[in-house]
């Protein structure tokens, strides 16, 4: 098993990285070495689609096979199977790879002689050997490039794998190199690189996994542990259709991501207390206040488009305010999401879940309360937002915008916890989805209604006057949304609260 922290590394820092103090005092003298790498697989990608990936590795006279399974890459960390083995020439040895992973795919001939070199990577490797805090790691810069046979990519990136020792002390050795050298999280391998310019697509966005994970046999911790690292996967999947790809559901995919995971936070406090984790949900508000912004612009712009084109001309001049807002709030979350801040963020979050350092911050006479089933505490937490919620929502319609929204922000987070623990409750898996589709549409309801109030904000930010055409219009395009959507809201509540809960 392979475990390893992936980050990338700007060209005018390797010098400082190279002279850093751990690395200076480290084991050995380190030589650089020449790695070439090529990739088999079949044209259609057969081996990649079954999470597989084959190459051969020449080192100078010597040739190793390697196959490795798509393990995961989450924050930087790669966890994979890998088995390598020394073979004669540049191409594989079917007949030693391994039984495992594809003793059904090989017994196929046709399969094998289907497979072809797609791509190569050649770059020079130089090595270290860090002990930190009785934990082998090892260091390693690799520069070189990708290519195809049409194309290439620079490959720059420092590596830090676990030999022996404690997994929290990657992140922890990452940390420290990051404070004097700024390293980007690199949640793809080299193989996926090389993928990506051989068959290149458009990045897509990802909504989250419908499964956490979750099993009726776990503690209140591991279940909690489950719940973070699930919003980190939906959060960084999405990073690479936000960076390069097209169309706003990207950004409002993390921004989802992001609710997610501090309200995954929130409803562990009664059991893992804010002060445990002070800094990180200081950095979690930044990016999703970033986030929010262009968010914000594409409703307003969304809700714009919806009008009919016979008022278009009156709008005319907003559309085009609108659509620099909109440039300019997603040129700031690109330039956030490369930033060492964002990653440095990733990095403190994987470190705080590996090593549960919430532990170093609880009294021990509540750490029991850590290992009650993760059932009960499920069904503490949802029963106390419900009823919550049902009293804060008696006067619903007639409520004032701001007390609306954060009735809002608490269904929210009812909805988030239902769909967290809702594999706890599997007897009941009918009636926690129709829960579920339930609350949601009530969140819809009161969504559209913030809308209503962010526009007037956004209007008045960008400085259009109550007396200008465009905002009369406006004024009176959201009197009557907002109108409609509270007598939707009735009704929308009544059937909610008349729904039996599941826990």
């Amino acid at each position: 098993m392979e475990t390893e922290l992936k980050l990338r590394i700007d060209p005018k820092h390797i010098k400082k990285f190279m002279q850093h103090s751990l690395l200076k005092t480290a084991a050995g003298n380190p030589e650089p070495q020449h790695l070439y790498n090529t990739y088999f697989d079949t044209p259609e990608h057969s081996l990649l689609q079954q999470g597989i990936g084959l190459r051969v590795r020449r080192i100078e006279e010597k040739r190793w096979q390697t196959v490795k399974t798509a393990g995961s890459g989450l924050g930087g960390l790669h966890q994979r199977q890998e088995w390598e083995i020394e073979i004669a020439g540049d191409t594989p040895d079917y007949q030693r790879l391994p039984a495992g992973p594809l003793a059904q795919w090989c017994a196929n001939q046709h399969n094998l002689q289907r497979l072809q070199p797609l791509f190569t990577t050649d770059f020079t490797r130089t090595l270290w050997n860090v002990i930190i805090d009785g934990s082998q790691i090892e260091v390693v810069l690799d520069q070189g490039e990708i290519r195809t046979a049409t194309a290439k990519l620079p490959l720059l990136e420092v590596e830090l794998e676990l030999k022996s020792g404690a997994l929290d002390r990657l992140y922890h050795l990452a940390l420290l190199l990051q404070k004097a050298v700024p390293l980007l999280v690199e949640n793809q391998s080299k193989a996926a690189r090389g993928y990506r310019i051989h068959t290149p697509v458009l990045p897509t966005y990802h909504k989250a996994k419908s499964s956490v994970g979750l099993s009726p046999a776990m503690t209140t911790e591991e279940a909690f542990v489950k719940i973070i690292w699930h919003c980190l996967e939906h959060l960084q999947s999405n990073e690479e259709v936000v960076l390069h790809g097209e169309g706003i559901e990207g950004v409002h995919q993390m921004r989802v991501a992001m609710r997610r995971l501090r309200s995954g936070l929130t409803l562990y406090k009664s059991v893992i207390p804010n002060r445990t984790h002070t800094k990180i949900r200081k950095e979690l508000k930044w990016i999703s206040n970033v986030l929010g912004v262009a968010r914000d612009w594409d409703i307003f712009n969304l809700t714009l488009c919806s009008i009919p084109l016979e008022y278009h001309k009156i709008l005319q001049e907003l559309f085009a305010i609108t659509a620099k807002q909109q440039q300019e709030a997603y040129a700031t979350v690109r330039e956030v999401l490369q930033d060492n801040r964002y990653s440095r963020l990733l990095l403190m979050l994987g470190k705080w879940l590996t090593r549960h350092s919430w532990r170093l911050h609880i009294a021990e006479s509540d750490l029991p309360y850590l290992e009650q089933p993760a059932c009960e505490f499920a069904q503490r937490m949802l029963e106390q937002h419900y009823q919550s919620i049902c009293r804060d929502g008696e006067q619903l319609p007639t409520l004032e915008p701001e007390r609306r929204h954060r009735l809002r922000i608490s269904i929210k987070k009812l909805a988030y916890g239902i769909r967290f623990f809702a594999e706890l409750f599997p007897a009941t898996e009918e009636v926690s989805r129709s829960f579920a589709k339930s609350l949601s549409l009530l969140q819809n309801e009161l969504g559209i209604l913030n809308d209503v109030n962010t526009a007037m904000k956004l209007l008045n930010q960008i400085g259009i006057e109550e007396n200008a055409p465009a905002r009369h219009f406006l004024n009176g395009w959201y009197a009557h949304q907002e109108a409609v959507h509270l007598t939707n809201l009735k009704t929308t509540w009544q059937q909610w609260r008349n729904l039996p809960v599941f826990w």
